[in-house]
């Protein structure tokens, strides 16, 4: 079968959840998690210009309170965020509105294992376009202790029927 025949063959499957699959209060466990290595915070820290010494000098870290390095809450959240994607907005067909109410609770080392989840906490059919709808979601971050390390509010804009999402991915 050549490269022709495959793409023929193939069927566009849609992904995710559509608008009307949330429910306002609904508890979304993420999961997996993802433990944060140095290589991930100092390479993160560099790419991002982020030459803040506790996120790559170990004795400065130590010398203000903390046990080693700290990781980037800038990573902490993108993390948190990736997480989310796959159950919160992943096929939906919609771009990502934003984030809001971001706060960081503690710091994130070297080595924690980092788990989210996110709760629905809104949805509406926009006023420009009644075949779209926008959600939010209240997305709380935890470390391996399941101590809460960040917490957001993200919006995604959503397609409300399938004949849409799948016309735009054809798109």
């Amino acid at each position: 079968m050549n490269i022709e025949d495959l793409k023929a063959a193939a069927v566009f499957r849609p992904r995710g959840r559509m608008f009307h699959e949330f429910n306002i209060g609904e508890t979304i466990y993420h999961h997996w998690g993802r433990t944060v290595t140095a290589a991930d915070a100092i390479q993160f820290t560099f790419l991002t210009l982020s030459y803040n010494p506790l996120y790559f000098n170990s004795e400065y870290a130590r010398a203000h309170g903390h046990p080693c390095l700290v990781v980037n809450p800038h990573l902490v959240f993108n993390i948190i965020l990736g997480l989310s994607v796959e159950d919160c907005s992943e096929g939906i067909a919609g771009p990502f509105l934003g984030v809001y109410d971001l706060t960081y609770h503690s710091p994130v080392y070297i080595g924690d294992t980092l788990t989210a989840q996110s709760v629905t906490t809104e949805k509406r059919i926009t006023d420009s376009d009644p075949n779209k709808g926008v959600i939010t979601w209240h997305t709380e971050g935890f470390n391996q202790s399941g101590d809460r390390v960040i917490d957001f509010h993200r919006s995604n804009l959503a397609n409300l029927s399938a004949s849409a999402m799948i016309r735009e991915g054809a798109q």
